[in-house]
């Protein structure tokens, strides 16, 4: 298993087919399909189910998957650890909730963007956790999100505070009063909903 067959399999895996990693990798799909069976086999296990709508991992893949993101990440940080005094370049990708993206992160940028005119950026914005989940998966090099996090394939640095205010109907004046009410959230994962029912 070499770092060329990991990433033919890291391709399939978030692709769901032979023939979009292909297209992707710029690789033959023959080839592709040779390398994925010759990774099989060398490991005496299936990585994908296989079905007319495309490849999904049997859980020896996934469990593969996850290694073979952290090996790609390394050897990637490694290869870039040695141009050591180079200009940054390349695509850096953030994420970050809406209210960071707006009013936090948007001069950091605009700021990075006239030192190192050479690194072109994308931003998505969500909630902390879907943006915590692309960053472990690979997905994004970092994002601006709630915290604390307390997670171990996470690094977490604090930058800015933002207050988190209750607001109610005129009249409202006990807090228990306000929060044996019903309140509206996102979804679960949403940070401000886990600080109100812990509160």
């Amino acid at each position: 298993m070499d770092a060329g067959d990991l990433k033919i399999f890291q391709a399939v895996a978030r692709e769901g087919s032979i023939s979009k990693a292909a297209l992707l990798l710029n690789y033959v799909q023959s080839n592709v399909t040779t390398r994925i069976k010759q990774l099989e086999t060398q490991l005496q296990v299936p990585l994908f189910h296989r079905s007319n709508r495309g490849m999904s991992l049997t859980p020896a893949g996934e469990n593969l998957l996850g290694y073979a993101d952290r090996i790609l990440e390394l050897l990637y940080e490694a290869e870039h650890a040695t141009q050591v005094g180079n200009p940054p370049a390349g695509m850096l990708r953030l994420g970050a909730i809406e209210t960071a993206a707006s009013t936090f992160l948007t001069p950091l940028l605009a700021e990075y963007t006239s030192c190192y005119p050479e690194v072109q950026h994308s931003l998505v914005t969500g909630g902390t956790h879907e943006l915590n989940q692309k960053v472990i998966q690979h997905e994004l090099h970092g994002a601006l999100i709630y915290g604390p996090i307390d997670h171990p394939e996470l690094k977490y640095m604090k930058m800015y505070d933002e207050e988190l205010v209750l607001i109610a109907e005129p009249g409202v004046h006990e807090m228990y009063t306000l929060l044996s009410k019903p309140m509206l959230f996102f979804e679960i994962g949403c940070t401000h909903r886990t600080q109100a029912e812990s509160f």
